[in-house]
């Protein structure tokens, strides 16, 4: 699995069987989704409900959540097993780096992937708050390549994506 930051909300998750895009427009190969609802194809699963999108494939769950909330137990009880979270931080159009941070403990992900403004600035501003919260420093990476194996068991790992 491959995952390219495009900014902003925008990713692509390039698959063996499909690439799914995910934030402003979501598709899942040629099928455009406009609606929430599970879609299927090419042995990838997408389910968007309620402002967060999930994507399994390739014995992986990847979470998109653009404006985090705390979770109420019964959704965190449908958000089980994610291996990869997309989440805003920064505030404004995205989550605040508080919740941000909260919702993350409550997922329990094996990384995150934090998205956000590209405004200057506070997009910069808002992402280097998120990552001095997480006790950590990052010039980022242009894309992250990963398979299940290659999945931290450990400690939790923060990626920054470049936009590209």
């Amino acid at each position: 699995m491959i995952i390219i930051y495009h900014g902003k909300e925008n990713f692509s998750i390039k698959t063996k069987g499909k690439t799914v895009k995910i934030g402003q427009a979501t598709a899942l190969g040629d099928l455009a989704i406009k609606t929430p609802g599970e879609y299927e194809s090419g042995g990838v699963q997408v389910e968007i409900i309620d402002g967060i999108s999930e994507i399994l494939s390739e014995k992986m769950t990847v979470a998109w959540m653009k404006k985090a909330q705390l979770l109420k137990d019964e959704e965190l009880e449908k958000l089980n097993g994610i291996n990869i979270l997309l989440i805003g931080v920064g505030g404004g159009d995205f989550s605040e780096t508080k919740t941000a941070i909260e919702v993350i403990n409550q997922i329990d992900p094996a990384i995150v992937i934090p998205m956000y403004s590209q405004n200057p600035p506070t997009g910069e501003a808002g992402l280097e708050s998120f990552l001095k919260e997480e006790g950590i420093s990052s010039t980022g990476v242009d894309q992250l390549k990963i398979s299940f194996p290659e999945l931290p068991s450990e400690e939790r790992k923060v990626v920054v994506l470049r936009a590209t």
